[in-house]
Formats: structure tokens, sequence, C-alpha cells
């Protein structure tokens, strides 16, 4: 790597870390700015639920913004908008001010974090962005974790403004920095966007965001209902003109899938129940407790930290346990924590308040993983890339939703109790609903876990025992090859090639010394890896698109010496050898496959093709004439 690329990498990773802090900077500063600006607690949480909103927003724009503009362009474009809304929101008079302030910055969060990735992975090289991306997720999880804790000390010994003016004076820094030693990479396109999506999209989530907060206020109930009616047709017409589009802003078809839509609505409910308690927290400890910001943020600061641990091996877990039991755990924890953060009151020790928000916090992070990777699983993988789209604008969605309802149902509960109740109990009272509600959102989320999310099953059949078990042969015994062409999952990809070539196969199994399949191989998997395409990257905030830079000649010569494993189908799709033949043909169907490994308890015994099921079929014909 360069000098000049090493620069650009600094620029890249300072520019995302005061993207990701500046979101949880502002949780512990919320009471204190409540009261020096004369707001309630509804109308603060503005200044969390429209920095997710227009986070949300952006995003999904973020792709159609690289593409039109050059990265330097629009690197130092975004972080003047960010540097604008940090002195905005140090300055604000008012609050309207530091809400504009606010949305300046959080324009800035939505573009940054998908074009600091894309840059860094154009940077690097393919065999050096795994340690690449290992250090962008380290700085995207360690930013949050200490977001609190500086703005509680700042907030307690300078006051809340000067973090925003700490943020500005970074921002300088970033952009000085930037001007002089950024690169450009990639290439812009001629692009258009669909002004008319965007518009109704936008309109429909703000009024149906305000129709919410609306909700905190009895003399605003009706007010607020009608503003969620207008945003739920706005929104209606905007999922309709999805539909009609060639190439729609937003592909909502794929939530047509049943698995991927249940798995959409739990990682809503889980971030909607993860950001509004962020928010309701310091308000406990400092409003209604009477203790300091720092201290608010100190109790954060063990939730956030062991919250990213278990996120980070929550993947590895997936991959031994499943989904099932680690989501239903995940959302246990979480149920448990909202019920014990239910009954805080007057004399609650620091020590519960960090046990219970870092149960949460773990529980949280331990199902979103799992219940992630299980709602993609279905999906083919030409959509996949549409999907996390989509799940990503609907988790932004959640999440701001969530903090408007949940702040509402605070402020109402406080507003009615405080008829008969002091305000210190009136508060306390209106928190614990807030809390009770969050239980609520977790019991419904284990109830949906619980019935729809199972791991793959073995496919039923007509026969309680059968094949190998009783000694006789099922339909798809008689039916399958039983001496496959495989390869060794140490086998190279010059090997797989020769022998697609010389046996005139297709697919292979990749088979480990025991026989136990562990992959699958296919010439589909060789040419997907050969052809001119876009890497698509998700995380838990943003979509981003990679443009692949690589020409066919580097690839294939990359290529053959790679072992099959590389580019191998790693979750492999199989049948056991007493399936009945009309699930493989249902299988075959549905997965558009031309191929099956059949195993028993996981040891190929043979493969089934289409060609199978053919002569199959006329040996029944023959059979019958």
């Amino acid at each position: 790597m360069t000098k000049q690329q090493k620069s650009t990498v600094i620029v890249l990773i300072a520019g995302a870390f005061l993207s990701v802090i500046n979101q949880t900077l502002i949780n512990p500063a919320l009471p204190s700015i409540m009261a020096d600006l004369s707001v309630n607690a509804a109308t603060a949480q503005y200044l969390v639920s429209i920095f997710t909103l227009v986070n949300a927003i952006v995003i999904t724009i973020s792709a159609f913004l690289m593409d039109k503009f050059s990265t330097r362009k629009l690197f130092l474009a975004v972080f003047s908008l960010f540097l604008l809304g940090s002195l905005l929101a140090a300055w604000g008079p008012n609050f309207i001010c530091l809400l504009i302030g606010r949305i300046l910055q959080a324009v800035c969060a939505g573009i940054m974090l998908p074009l600091s990735m894309t840059m860094l992975l154009l940077i690097f090289p393919h065999e050096k962005r795994g340690s690449a991306m290992g250090m962008y997720s380290f700085v995207i999880m360690f930013a949050p974790a200490i977001g609190p804790v500086i703005s509680g000390v700042l907030t307690d010994h300078i006051g809340w403004r000067v973090m925003f003016l700490i943020m500005a004076v970074l921002a300088v820094a970033v952009l000085a920095f930037a001007a002089f030693k950024l690169e450009n990479f990639g290439e812009t396109k001629p692009v258009t966007l669909d002004k008319l999506s965007v518009t109704l999209s936008s309109v429909g989530l703000f009024v149906l965001l305000y129709g919410f907060s609306a909700l905190s206020s009895s003399s605003t109930l009706i007010f607020g209902a009608v503003a969620i009616l207008i945003g739920i047709v706005c929104l209606i017409f905007f999922s309709k003109r999805q539909l009609k589009l060639e190439e729609p802003f937003l592909e909502i078809r794929v939530l047509a899938d049943k698995q991927f839509r249940i798995g959409a609505i739990v990682l809503m409910l889980i971030s909607a129940s993860l950001t509004a308690v962020s928010i309701t927290l310091p308000i406990y400890i400092q409003t209604v407790l009477g203790l300091s910001a720092t201290l608010s943020g100190t109790v954060m600061l063990p939730g956030a930290i062991f919250g990213a641990i278990a996120g980070y091996f929550a993947g590895n877990l997936y991959d031994k346990f499943g989904a099932r039991w680690l989501s239903i755990i995940g959302v246990l924890f979480v149920t448990g924590g909202s019920i014990a953060m239910s009954l805080f009151g007057f004399k609650t020790t620091v020590l519960y308040m960090i046990v219970t928000y870092c149960l949460r916090s773990i529980g949280l992070m331990l199902a979103n993983t799992p219940i992630n990777i299980w709602a993609l699983n279905k999906l083919p993988n030409n959509i996949i890339h549409h999907a996390n789209a989509v799940q990503s604008t609907l988790r932004q969605v959640g999440s701001t939703l969530g903090v408007a309802i949940m702040v509402s149902v605070m402020s109402l509960v406080t507003s009615l109790s405080s008829k008969t109740q002091g305000t210190k109990q009136a508060q306390l009272t209106g928190i614990s609903a807030a809390y009770w509600l969050a239980a609520a959102i977790a019991i419904i989320c284990l109830i949906i876990v619980i019935i729809n999310v199972w791991d793959t099953k073995k496919t039923k059949t007509s026969t309680v025992e059968s094949g190998i078990a009783l000694g006789t042969e099922s339909e798809l015994d008689k039916a399958m090859k039983r001496t496959p062409y495989t390869v060794s999952e140490s086998a190279t990809l010059a090997e797989v090639i020769d022998i697609f070539i010389n046996r005139k196969t297709t697919g292979l199994p990749v088979i480990d010394e025991s026989k136990r399949i562990v992959g699958y191989i296919s010439d589909g998997d060789v040419l997907r890896y050969l052809s001119k395409h876009d890497i698509h990257i998700i995380a838990s905030e943003y979509l981003d698109v990679l443009p692949d830079p690589e020409d066919f000649n580097e690839k294939a010569k990359e290529l053959l010496s790679e072992n099959v494993m590389k580019i191998a189908t790693k979750r492999i799709i199989s049948v056991e050898h007493t399936t009945s033949l009309s699930d493989v043909c249902r299988l075959f169907s549905e997965k558009k496959l031309s191929k099956l490994p059949v195993t028993h308890d996981g040891i190929l015994l043979g493969t089934i093709s289409r060609g199978d099921i053919m002569r199959t079929l006329m040996s029944v014909v023959t059979v019958n004439e």
C-alpha cells in the first residue's frame, strides 16, 4: 500500500469513527437538553428518532450518490454538512436549530458509512480485505460503546453544547486532511433516481413518526391518529409504485418470502427495543434519580461492550447450533432484562442497572445475527442484496418508530399519573410503563420466534422407518446414482475443472476423509467467480455496492491454484435417502436445482439428478404399459 493510500485509509477510518460515535453521543445529554431548552421527553426524542429516520432514507440512496459523484467530492461534501450541522447544534439557541443540526449530521452518517467501506475495499487487495474489514468493524463497534461515556463526562463538567463543538473541530481536521490526501476510487456512472419514490417514502415515514410522537399527549391523540393514517397511505402508494417499476427504489417483492418476512419483523422489533431503551435509561438515571450524565454513560458502557462481543461470536455460534435456540435464548434474555428494568425504583443500585442493561444488550445481539442469517437463507443469491436493502431500511424504521412510541407511552403515562402522584413518582411510573412495553415487545418476539424460526429439517417421508434402517430400498435409493463423482476437500480448483471436463459433469459434492459431505461445487460457482459483478455489502445499518475491478485473466489465474472450498457452497441442500421422489421433485422445482446429494446422517450415499428422475419416470411408464 502506497503512502497516499495509507493517508486515505486514515481519513476514512476517522470519518467513519466520527459518524458512528455521533449517533450515541446524544443519549446521556437528553435530560440536560430537555432542561436547558424547556422541552419534554416526547419532543427531545426527535433528536434521536429524526436522526435515525434521515439516516435510513439517505442510506437507501447512498449507492445512487456514489455512482453519480466522485468519492473525493462526495466525501468532502457530506463532511461539510457534518461540520455545518455540528456548529449549528453547538450554537443552537432553540430546539429547532439543534434538530436541524442533527438532521445535517444524519445525512453525513447515512452516506459516510457505506462510502468509507466501499473505498476501503477498493484500496485493499482481495487477500487483505478480511484484515481491512476487521479493522473497520472494530471502529464501528468501539465508537458507539464509548460515545455515551464521553457524552456523560462532557455534559456534567462543561455542558452538552461542547460535545457538538468538539465534533465540529474534529470535522475541520478531517476535511483539511481529506482535501490534500484523499484519492478518487471507482468510476462515476450516468444513473437516475426515482424522485417520486423518494418523496413518497420520506413523507410517509416522517408523517408516521410525527403521528406516533403526537400520541404522547391526550390533547393531540386525534391529530396523531390522522397523521399515522396519512403516513400509512403514503407508504401504501410507495409500495404499489415499487411493484410497477422495472428498477424499484426498494425491492419490496422479497417480503413475499415468508421466512424473510418473519425475520424482518423480528429484527424490526429488536431494533425498536434496543434504541428506545437506550433513550429512556439516561432519563431515568438523571431525571428520576438525580444522578449525573457521567454515571448514565458508565451504566450503558458494559452493555455496549458485552453486546458487541456477543454479536461478534453469534455468527460462529449460528454455524454450530443454528438459529432457533440462539434466537430463543437471546429473546429470553431481552424479556428478562426488560421485566427487570420495569422494576426500577428510587433505591435501585447502579450494579442492578448495569446487570439488567447488559442482559438486554447481550440478548439483543445474540438474537440479531442468527435471525438475520436465517431470514436470508432461503432467498436466491441474485436477490439477497435487495433483501439486505429492505432489511436495513426496516431496521432503521423500527428504531425510529420504537423510540417515538416508547417515549410517547412514557410521556402520556407520566402526564396522567401526575394528577394523583408527585412529579418524581409520576416520571418513574411513566418510565416503568415504557419498560413494560419493551417487555411486551420482547414477548411478542419470543412467540414469533418459537412458532416460526426452525432450522433446516429433514424432509418428511411417508415411511416411518425405511432404507438402511430396515434393510429395504426406498424410492430414492432405487433412482439415485450410487457411485457419484466427488472431489476431496483438499483438491484445487484446477483439479475440479479437470473433472468437470473429463467426466462431463456440472456439479460435484465435496467430501472429507470420512465421506461426510462438506460442500458442493458447480460450474456455476466457477462462472460466478469469474464474472464481472458487483459485491454487495451489508452491515446492521447500511447497504453498500462495491464495483469489481478485476478482469477475466486475472481472476482465472488466481482461481486455478485456490482450494475448492474457497468458492464451494458450504450450506448444502441435500436429501436423506428416505426422502420421497415427490419431495425431491418439489425441491428441484422450488430451488431451481439440477442435482442433489443424497445422504444418511451427513455421509454421502449418492446423487439424484433431473435426468435420474426422468429415467425413473420412463421406467414407471414402461411397467404400466
